[in-house]
């Protein structure tokens, strides 16, 4: 059996391939193993037409019951939710629901479900050979103690109500997602295949305000502040950029803006990048005041990743495309933004580098004052930098800043006292790095001394 696509991208009718998971994994063994269906015939727990149709079929190749379901699909479909509703043998079942899935890998089989349903008659409808819904079986299955048949089922109900004509009603749609809910945590070994059920049915925009609606949100940034694997991070991330189709929702993806940023400093993997890349372009371009998360990526240094990332030669114009889309209008937006605002920019996103704006006097005597705005706020987030654990640049950048801040602005030693920063300097003082404790150095004779710019000359 092949791996489950971690990703639902499709291509010609099939689902794409992505890395093995745990359900995968377990399906492929699963699969693989024996099970004797004349029991359940002698028992009358099934019926004599689905003996012979399950029979015949779980004896097939992968290649053969493809060929099979080209012919027999409709019955095949319609005798394997007979087995799911009336075996309750945990093994069999998991057999089944494996076989289930199998079928919905090509997602066009779910024309096969859509005629099982609309052929069974209204009598076999009363008898309970096949329900009125072809999801609600699954769904009642999300409450049973297997592991394997839970997570199983969680992806085959995704795809019935996403790939064809069926739709959850809301009661059911709204418990449904709140079970997702409920295992979107990063311990759930059966993650990868929670996620890309979220993936599947926010591929049906009638589903996305439902979720944006539920506490998914909160769980995912949850799980992106962890230290997870790559795929998890495209699987999260591709669920926001579905999201961010709809302008209404962009305002509150923007949190997730900054550990994407993060993200994507570190990203090695094509399609990560793409995901992250796309998810951007819709903040830019839906968000109802595209500088809001223009900023957000400003502070996050994005314009500095993707004046990287557009040298690159990519396989896919798609992502050169969007790569260059978010660098022209980053750098238009900078050019609107004032020196000061590029600089409040910088300060936010928490990492300071040795740029013009720190060392260029011009832009001390113009906008030192401005440091004081709203009780001090620049202030304020330089004291929070100068702690101890910030990367080297930064405390020797911050320090800086303290100093030219005091030259440049009379009242400004008593402001860096008040709030804690001359303490801080001090303390730098003993920092391993030599080029911080420079830099904490000269900030401290620009505290002390009141000729700063004479004593500076003198010892040139």
């Amino acid at each position: 059996m092949t791996a489950l696509a971690i990703s639902p991208d499709i291509v010609n009718g099939e689902m794409i391939i992505g890395v093995t998971d745990t359900l995968s994994v377990r399906a492929n063994q699963i699969k693989h193993e024996v099970v004797m269906w004349q029991p359940f015939l002698r028992s009358a727990v099934i019926s004599e037409q689905d003996y012979n149709v399950i029979a015949m079929y779980d004896q097939l190749s992968s290649e053969e019951q493809k060929e099979k379901l080209k012919t027999e699909g409709v019955a095949v479909v319609k005798t394997l939710i007979n087995l799911t509703i009336s075996i309750c043998n945990e093994k069999v079942l998991q057999h089944i629901l494996t076989l289930v899935n199998d079928v919905l890998c090509t997602p066009d089989n779910i024309g096969y479900f859509n005629e099982a349903m609309l052929n069974s008659s209204e009598e076999e409808r009363k008898e309970g050979e096949i329900y009125l819904s072809s999801w609600e079986p699954f769904l009642n299955l999300l409450n049973r103690p297997d592991e394997f048949i839970v997570n199983q089922s969680c992806l085959i109900l995704a795809k019935v109500i996403s790939y064809g004509d069926f739709r959850l009603d809301t009661a059911n749609l709204d418990w449904f997602i709140n079970w997702q809910i409920s295992q979107l945590v990063s311990t759930n070994t059966y993650l990868h295949t929670v996620l890309l059920s979220v993936q599947i049915l926010l591929r049906v925009p009638a589903y996305r305000k439902a979720f944006y609606d539920s506490l998914v949100l909160d769980k995912l940034q949850n799980i992106l502040s962890t230290r997870i694997s790559f795929q998890l991070q495209y699987q999260i991330i591709f669920c926001l950029w579905l999201l961010s189709f709809r302008k209404e929702f962009c305002p509150k993806l923007l949190p997730f803006v900054k550990p994407s940023a993060e993200i994507l400093r570190e990203a090695m993997k094509e399609k990560v990048i793409r995901i992250i890349m796309q998810l951007y372009r819709n903040l830019l371009t839906n968000h109802p005041q595209p500088r809001k998360p223009a900023e957000l990526m400003i502070q996050g240094k994005v314009h500095t990743a993707v004046g990287m990332l557009v040298e690159k030669n990519w396989k896919d114009e798609d992502i050169k495309e969007d790569v260059e889309h978010v660098k022209n209008t980053l750098d238009d937006m900078l050019q609107d933004m004032s020196t000061f605002d590029s600089y409040l920019a910088e300060v936010r996103s928490g990492k300071l580098e040795w740029s013009p704006l720190h060392t260029n006097p011009a832009f001390w005597r113009e906008n030192a004052q401005k440091l004081n705005k709203n009780d001090h706020e620049v202030l304020r987030m330089i004291s929070i930098l100068l702690k101890d654990g910030q990367d080297p640049t930064t405390l020797a950048v911050c320090a800086h800043d303290v100093g030219e801040y005091v030259r440049h602005y009379p009242q400004g030693k008593y402001n860096v006292e008040k709030l804690g920063l001359k303490e801080r300097v001090v303390g730098l003082l003993g920092n391993k790095d030599t080029k911080v404790k420079s830099a904490a150095l000269l900030a401290l004779q620009k505290l002390m001394l009141h000729n700063w710019e004479f004593m500076a000359k003198a010892s040139a």
